[in-house]
């Protein structure tokens, strides 16, 4: 599946730059004035002048304009479509919002649905009918460990429903729509595999005074966010993470918290475990 975050800028959204509208603005101008007023650009360069005042408030409204056609080029692209808008491309290939469900997690699905329309027993098919058995599968992953046998392992948003929510995507699978004829699925729900986290932070000499708990929430947010189950978890990320404005350098006491590469065995979904993050001082 193509991580959408990684394509590059499309061509159809342009950047804009209020300054260069301005600039073409006023050169267009004095072009066709200049024949009659041969010190229009002495006149254009005064602030008070009237006439620019009047060209600053157009390129204002030019700029509001280009940023809604913008808008609505986003609007017909997957990466970026948003609500509404979103809910239109996935109806493109017969997928409706679930009550409660995100933009990401809808985006997840049309391209799970897209790829699954190849032909059903396709490891998209497997994870796109799980993801939309129940809201509570925040990923899925379908393996086949032994020749014509499917393993597909479900991450719960909340491990408390996880027996709701296996008995939901294992009705769906079993039923007469959902069944591969001849080929036996075993539904398993993952369990949480602990990182734990242990860095002495050295501040900056301006570095906030909450910053510990910024520190902390960033990577409660990070893990929140995870839903791949064929993910590791590198040393390197979590130095991405703790090293924010304010923080002079990271170093981890524990060659295990992290491991230089978290693997994620199969079975299991990556989630926050112990943090200590220790305050050295100023660097």
């Amino acid at each position: 599946m193509i991580e959408l975050a990684t394509l590059p800028a499309p061509d159809v959204v342009e950047a804009l730059n209020y300054e260069t509208i301005l600039a073409t603005s006023k050169a267009d101008l004095a072009d066709l004035l200049r024949p009659y007023l041969p010190a229009v650009d002495d006149v254009l360069a005064l602030e008070s002048e009237p006439v620019t005042k009047l060209l600053e408030s157009f390129a204002m409204r030019e700029m509001a304009y280009r940023a809604r056609v913008n808008d609505a080029a986003r609007a017909h692209l997957l990466a970026f479509a948003k609500g509404a808008d979103l809910d239109h491309i996935a109806a493109l290939v017969g997928v409706t919002r679930m009550d409660g469900e995100a933009d990401n997690r809808l985006r997840t699905r049309v391209q799970l649905r897209i790829a699954a329309l190849a032909s059903q027993g396709t490891r998209e098919y497997y994870e796109y009918q799980a993801m939309t058995a129940s809201l509570n599968v925040r990923a899925a992953m379908a393996t086949s460990p032994l020749a014509g046998k499917v393993l597909l392992q479900l991450w719960c948003q909340d491990q408390a429903q996880a027996a709701a929510t296996l008995a939901a995507v294992s009705a769906v699978l079993n039923s007469d729509a959902g069944r591969m004829l001849g080929v036996p699925i075993t539904v398993v729900v993952s369990q949480p595999k602990a990182v734990n986290i242990t860095a002495n932070i050295y501040r900056t000499r301006n570095a906030p005074a909450n910053l510990q708990q910024l520190l902390q929430t960033r990577l409660q947010d990070a893990f929140a966010s995870m839903g791949d189950l064929r993910a590791t978890v590198a040393r390197s990320y979590i130095t991405t993470l703790l090293h924010v404005e304010g923080v002079a350098r990271v170093q981890y006491p524990d060659s295990t918290a992290p491991a230089e590469v978290t693997s994620i065995p199969v079975g299991y979904f990556p989630t926050l475990g112990q943090v200590l993050l220790v305050d050295m001082g100023v660097a």
